[in-house]
């Protein structure tokens, strides 16, 4: 997908084949794909699974089977992506399954192979305990999401595969029934202080668009994924129509909020406000790359993890302090804030007090808060008993 900025400013985005590819008899050659960039990032996923499927069998899906590595990992992995069954996934959710089968098969073997090599019926529980040691980083890794995360998948995929090609699969499925680990704990909110501060360190680092995302999950409680996908734009920025608001996109659930800025011209967020003051308009998304190597554009998930990683460590920030604990942050604060749950679902767009729950963490300002209002109940029971004891003392004696 290449990206050109048009006369009017806007950011046009196109898909091209490459040459070789069209010299080889390939017919689509170049589509304009509009200038919304998280609409024209799903047609262009489109558009390269198909090209995908001409490479493999210009064209005719049948003769994936008949493709050198029928029958191995790859084939396995490859018919999956192609299957109904992934087809009806969410769009936010394809990248993240490609991802992580893709991890599964260029894991290396003893033989110095890829797992993607290996035949599918030499997946067995035994190499499915050894695949998930190497997925969580060896006997003593802690990539525990991560692990579980490609096997949950991997289970899915198999079922939805074996079912068409019983022939070429064991009997029973070898990532049911995995000895898996659990992650520990939950994941620990940034406070106020450390969210600001890693969106310091992110601007000094040379990217400062990018500095607005831990603020922007902190305040208005948008997903990281959500804000660098482009989610976030300048157009649902006070526009003229609700001009002491912002709109915030939930992509996971389809939620959308137009979360208010001000009331009465007292702001509710002016650090936040104040620094997207200070940045230029690049393109209608709000976080944007620099522009260093080519047009701008908005961040890779995984490119933005990085730059947040290094510029977090270049100022001896604690590790906890990432994007998505700045999102749990914010919502804990709602916490503090002694919120009701409707107040905070309001907020944050989650649908059902459980998913909310999960994001607010107990803190002690909320314990602090609990024991003064305790304390209060208590002092106004024993004074209610005081007067109650004193009354009745009072008109025995008269």
């Amino acid at each position: 997908m290449l990206a050109k900025r048009l006369k009017s400013g806007q950011v046009a985005y196109y898909w091209n084949a490459r040459n070789a590819d069209i010299r080889s008899g390939f017919s689509l050659h170049r589509e304009a794909l509009g200038t919304d960039y998280a609409t024209a990032k799903n047609r262009a996923d489109q558009l390269n699974l198909h090209l995908d499927d001409w490479r493999i069998g210009r064209g005719n899906r049948p003769l994936l089977e008949t493709a050198a590595n029928y029958g191995t990992v790859d084939w396995w992995i490859q018919t999956y992506l192609r299957s109904p069954a992934f087809e009806k996934l969410k769009e936010r959710t394809k990248p993240t399954y490609r991802y992580q089968l893709g991890l599964l098969a260029e894991l290396p073997t003893r033989t110095g192979h890829r797992v993607g090599h290996l035949a599918v019926k030499a997946i067995t529980p035994a190499a499915v305990d050894k695949l998930y040691e190497a997925l969580r980083g060896g006997k003593l890794g802690t990539k525990l999401r991560r692990a579980n995360h490609t096997i949950d998948i991997a289970k899915k995929a198999w079922v939805v595969v074996q079912r068409t090609h019983p022939q070429l699969f064991p009997a029973s499925n070898p990532f049911v029934g995995l000895t898996r680990f659990k992650t520990t704990g939950t994941i620990k909110p940034a406070t106020r202080t450390e969210a600001f501060a890693l969106s310091d360190a992110i601007w000094a680092y040379g990217h400062p668009h990018l500095a607005i995302v831990p603020l922007v999950c902190f305040e208005w409680l948008q997903r990281p994924e959500n804000v660098l996908a482009g989610y976030l734009r300048w157009t649902d920025y006070r526009p003229r129509e609700r001009p002491a608001n912002v709109r915030i996109v939930h992509h996971k659930t389809g939620v959308e909020i137009w979360h208010p800025l001000e009331e009465a011209g007292i702001r509710f967020y002016p650090e936040l406000e104040d620094r997207l003051a200070q940045l230029e308009r690049l393109a209608i998304p709000v976080v944007v790359t620099p522009g260093i190597k080519g047009s701008n554009r908005p961040y890779s998930f995984s490119y933005a993890k990085r730059i947040v990683r290094e510029a977090r460590r270049a100022a001896g920030l604690p590790e906890h302090v990432t994007m998505t604990a700045c999102r749990h942050g914010g919502m804990t604060e709602l916490g503090d804030a002694e919120l009701s749950e409707q107040g905070v679902m309001s907020l944050s767009g989650h649908r059902t007090p459980d998913a909310a729950r999960g994001y607010v963490k107990k803190t002690d300002a909320q314990r602090l808060a609990a024991a003064r209002k305790r304390r209060a109940w208590v002092a106004e029971l024993e004074h209610a008993q005081y007067e109650s004891q004193n009354g009745a003392g009072r008109r025995e004696s008269e």
